[in-house]
């Protein structure tokens, strides 16, 4: 049996046409900020980004990565303990408590030095404070050695020299673009003219050694430039992609900027070695769309068919038309021409974030979308939130709209009425309540991670970072005029959101509908109990109880912070409620004086502690 917590969430959804899915959802939400009431640009907003699956500390459980814009941009790692059930076991720390939501908006993993330590990556600086211990640049933390940690500060920045003064990325991709057996990591940059550039960079030498050097192996603008006087379609950059289009072992480098939907490619020929065309062989960009506009959450590499080459997705932010890019073996992947791409082959499927996997198993690939915002009149007219949906590809040609099925939406239950201001309303004596948008705007599905199947209960699991999430909820009252038919409005309270869902993660199956109970532990899971009795002499018993099997501590402290007794030095203890006596003595044998006493219970990055007093 479950816990139910505020934080979990179960959906059921039925998939149109053939697949029948078992399905399940849970949700996750992050610490509040200290004050419910501070300013909602350094507060939270949801997740801009979710990325995984990844094994960074190499324990053989998986992790998906959320980002958060609170504190200058953080990380927060949730891993795999168990068949639908995960844990959030580390968080980046707060860098600069006001900073700006231009940091942190993309986020990855991987392991770009090479030595076996997984690092989290991403771009901060933005908004800083005058006097900030921390610049403007690329952000790593690097597994320490220790499970589940990845520090208390970076274990490098990355002040890159050629930085505009504007960073705001929406994809990042590390992978090994060039087959050298050495991580590289791609970005595009929205930068302000001068700044709208893509990049391929890696490093040589151990992260945070000091030691480290950066390098630009492909530095690119997407304008006409005096140090770059190629002209690549204009727009500022957004999606970096690398995908082997033609099936023959080497990776192109896909780029899309926003200048009616701009495409652009070049190849890496060789270690930190790339081709990039210049119009010679022909065209070399497009704009796929008649309107100005981008796939603002970049481009998704996607083998659709099976065959070897890959194909190349993204969504229009206008319209939310997906097309595909698409090359057959021999063709020239340095020109791109109607023959190589198709517009809006698929209609209306997402305007944001897109990902693709067999959700189902049913052999066929599925392309995953943001579906509708869900605004609070949604909500007071008894509609639920379609926040994602689906297609199918059933055919075998990529570029043929009708080889791809209908549109499946996907409906969540509309229960998120604490995500809402509440509005009481008096209208000539007539008692009404209603639900309105916050500061952060309606509630959507932003970016997702296709996870396969990591929990291995046999249901393959996608992962869905949500926006539009306010920090603190207000209750208004509102009473009618009669004279001029207005309403006086009146703030009532202020209270911290007590529902604020930052990630999501949908499971479907191929063998009928159910409903699974998902779940996330948490810190608060674990329960450190006040000892008793309490004073005490010359002995006390401490209970606590542990969600699921795990390695803790228990450790006495003096109130200067020394400690006085292990009563559990880091021992893995079964799921459930123990409970361990303290005689008053010290590591030493010896019995310590009266007086107040901390008893700390630790699990892994995270400790509760309390207070108890010895009186003789």
């Amino acid at each position: 049996m479950r816990r139910v917590t505020n934080l979990m969430l179960l959906v059921a959804f039925l998939f149109a046409g053939s697949a029948a899915a078992q399905s399940t959802d849970y949700s996750w939400t992050v610490p509040l900020s200290d004050d419910a009431q501070r300013a909602f640009s350094a507060g939270h907003s949801g997740a801009r980004t979710v990325a995984g699956p990844f094994d960074l500390d190499n324990d053989g459980k998986m992790e998906v990565l959320v980002s958060d814009y609170t504190g200058g941009a953080r990380v927060h790692v949730l891993e795999v303990v168990g068949p639908d059930q995960w844990e959030w076991v580390y968080s980046t720390p707060f860098l600069d408590v006001d900073a700006s939501t231009n940091n942190g908006r993309a986020i990855a993993g991987g392991d770009m030095d090479g030595d076996g330590n997984g690092e989290i990556y991403f771009f901060g600086g933005a908004g800083y404070a005058d006097g900030s211990p921390y610049p403007y640049g690329l952000y790593v933390f690097e597994f320490t050695g220790t499970d589940n940690d990845y520090g208390t500060e970076p274990a490098t920045v990355y002040e890159m020299p050629n930085a505009p003064n504007r960073w705001r990325q929406e994809q990042i991709v590390v992978q090994d673009v060039d087959n050298d057996g050495v991580q590289e990591m791609m970005f595009g940059n929205n930068g302000n003219n001068a700044g709208d550039n893509w990049w391929i960079i890696s490093v040589d030498g151990d992260i945070g050694s000091g030691f480290e050097t950066w390098s630009d192996e492909a530095y690119l603008n997407s304008r006409v430039t005096d140090w770059d006087p190629v002209n690549r379609g204009g727009g500022s950059p957004y999606g970096m992609v690398a995908a082997d289009v033609d099936g023959n072992g080497i990776n192109e480098i896909v780029m899309s900027s926003w200048n009616n939907l701009n495409i652009t490619i070049g190849q890496a020929t060789g270690a930190n070695t790339y081709y990039w065309p210049d119009g010679s062989l022909g065209d070399y960009w497009q704009h796929l769309s008649g309107s100005d506009t981008v796939t603002l959450f970049g481009l998704d590499v996607i083998d659709i068919d099976g065959d070897g080459n890959e194909e190349v997705f993204g969504s229009e932010y206008n319209t939310g038309d997906v097309f595909v890019i698409n090359y057959n073996p021999g063709e020239n992947v340095f020109t791109l021409t109607p023959d190589n791409y198709s517009y809006a082959v698929v209609p209306d499927l997402s305007s944001l974030g897109l990902t693709a996997g067999d959700l189902d198993g049913d052999g066929h690939m599925d392309l995953i979308g943001t579906g509708s915002s869900y605004t609070s009149q949604q909500f007071n007219n008894g509609l639920s939130p379609n926040w994602v949906n689906i297609v199918e590809f059933t055919g075998t040609d990529p570029e043929d709209p009708t080889h791809y099925s209908d549109i499946t939406q996907v409906f969540f239950p509309n229960d998120v009425a604490d995500d809402f201001d509440r509005v009481t309303r008096d209208s000539a004596g007539v008692m009404t309540e209603y639900r309105e948008n916050g500061d952060q705007g309606p509630q959507f599905a932003s970016k997702f991670a296709f996870l396969g199947d990591v929990d291995g209960d046999t249901y393959n699991e996608v992962a869905l970072s949500i926006q539009g999430v306010d920090d603190s909820l207000y209750t208004y009252h509102e009473v009618f005029n009669p004279a001029d038919s207005t309403y006086t409005r009146t703030l009532t309270s202020v209270e911290a959101g007590p529902a604020r869902v930052f990630m999501r993660i949908l499971s479907a199956g191929a063998t009928g509908i159910s409903i699974e109970d998902e779940r996330v532990v948490i810190p608060t899971d674990y329960v450190l109990e006040q000892n008793y009795p309490n004073p005490f002499n010359p002995t006390t018993n401490i209970r606590f109880e542990l969600p699921l099997d795990k390695a803790v501590s228990l450790t006495i402290f003096d109130v200067s912070g020394r400690i006085v007794k292990k009563l559990v030095d880091n021992q893995y203890l079964s799921q459930g409620v123990h409970e361990i006596q303290w005689d008053g003595t010290s590591d030493a044998g010896g019995q310590v004086a009266s007086g107040t006493y901390l008893y700390q219970l630790k699990f892994g990055n995270f400790a509760h502690t309390k207070t108890m007093v010895l009186l003789k």
